[in-house]
């Protein structure tokens, strides 16, 4: 659908009075268009919840209405029968796909679960044996399947960004389940489009709850948001375009920073050897991650997943950026941490650790603060350091591998 006619078809939606609760055997019936028209607030939804300014706006826009009995349930789970049937309504296409799924044939969701499979926010792929359990809970992971195969379906160039981070073994998508677990990886991509355009976001744990449900109040902001981005392009998001650039490059420096290649760029030094000086070892640049700490707050997608702003106050406002290197690294010998960095160039031995609290939440492996050896001789490892850069004029990040491929940025006059 092009998004003129998107654009078209959303004025007309938000004069139309349709109904977000639906109805089914086990839940109150909703109430009538009528009603809808003039109920924007419900007695289980009162002005100290969460979700109420929310509710109230989709409520007033008609996207929504409550049940006959005055609530709105904003803590029932959405099934996907439901969640196709708000997002048909959202996109309003004329286009139906015959479903194959063998239990929907009398569903009273059908051809909302066809127009969705029409217009692609649904993929056919992603349910076995032509099941689709329509009355099954929606779950995070899932949602942000569909939001951003929506988001793909108004604008090819998502489409592209949700193809990058497929086929990146570079993809880094800063939630704590990408290193912990938790997460079906097929669903990464997509998530991150759901996080980098702010459709779903973390909780205050910073964890994602990929298999965790959505509640009737979160659809609600979920949807203001939703109509919202399909206005936009990619480029229009920042995080978005730093999650693109680190499955394409394993860096984010050119989306978040000043600095400016010169001869040569991290991703063609990325995996190659580079021998430290000392003869402690090799180590390889894997991906270098920056946190924008140059004012009174950090910014950037990642900041969260490595930057402790409560920890580490005084390296805000210092007009730096923080640099995260994940590298390998195979001692020649028994080595300890800060034996590595001995000789060997700074951007390939970082000896700052990342934030202990940041590595537990998160799951990433760093070393200990330690002088004991803990790298032992010819065993490969993985882990993350913390580096920075200054934010002045002129000033460079460099470094070369074996083979003499280098990096070099800088900060243009």
């Amino acid at each position: 659908m092009k998004r003129g006619t998107f654009r078209k078809k959303s004025q007309n939606l938000l004069l139309a009075t349709l109904a977000l609760g639906v109805a089914t055997p086990v839940i109150a019936i909703p109430a009538t268009n009528a009603e809808a028209a003039t109920v924007t607030t419900f007695k289980d939804v009162p002005k100290s919840h969460w979700a109420y300014q929310s509710i109230t706006e989709v409520a007033k826009k008609g996207l929504v209405t409550g049940y006959s009995d005055g609530t709105y349930k904003p803590s029932a789970q959405v099934t996907r029968a439901e969640f196709a049937t708000f997002l048909s309504r959202v996109f309003d296409s004329k286009d139906r796909t015959t479903a194959k799924f063998t239990d929907v044939g009398s569903h009273w969701a059908k051809d909302a679960i066809q127009e969705g499979l029409a217009v692609g926010f649904i993929q056919e792929s992603d349910y076995a044996n032509n099941k689709f359990e329509p009355n099954k809970p929606m779950t995070r992971g899932e949602m942000s399947r569909w939001l951003a195969n929506g988001l793909a379906s108004a604008n090819p160039e998502y489409a592209k960004a949700i193809e990058e981070m497929a086929n990146s073994s570079l993809t880094l998508i800063p939630i704590p389940e990408f290193y912990k677990g938790g997460v079906n990886k097929k669903d990464l991509p997509y998530i991150g489009v759901a996080l980098a355009t702010g459709l779903l976001s973390g909780y205050e744990d910073f964890s994602f709850k990929p298999n965790g449900n959505t509640t009737r109040a979160e659809v609600a902001t979920i949807l203001i948001r939703f109509m919202d981005a399909l206005k936009k392009a990619p480029s229009d998001f920042t995080g978005l375009k730093e999650l693109r650039e680190v499955a394409n490059t394993g860096t984010n420096i050119l989306t978040l920073t000043s600095f400016k290649p010169k001869f040569g760029e991290y991703k063609d030094v990325l995996g190659k050897p580079h021998t430290y000086r000392n003869n402690t070892g090799v180590a390889t640049i894997e991906r270098a991650i920056f946190v924008d700490t140059t004012g009174a707050k950090s910014k950037g997608i990642y900041k969260d997943m490595f930057f402790n702003a409560d920890a580490n106050p005084l390296d805000l406002n210092r007009n730096v950026y923080n640099i995260y290197y994940e590298y390998s690294f195979v001692p020649s010998k028994d080595v300890s941490f800060f034996s590595v960095g001995n000789g060997s160039h700074m951007h390939f031995a970082s000896l700052m650790r990342v934030d202990r609290i940041k590595a537990q939440q998160f799951g990433i492996t760093t070393p200990a603060n330690s002088d004991e050896k803990l790298f032992k001789e010819g065993k490969k490892y993985y882990y993350w350091a913390e580096n920075a850069a200054t934010n002045r004029t002129g000033k460079d990040i460099s470094g070369d591998t074996d083979d003499g491929s280098g990096f070099y940025y800088e900060i243009p006059q």
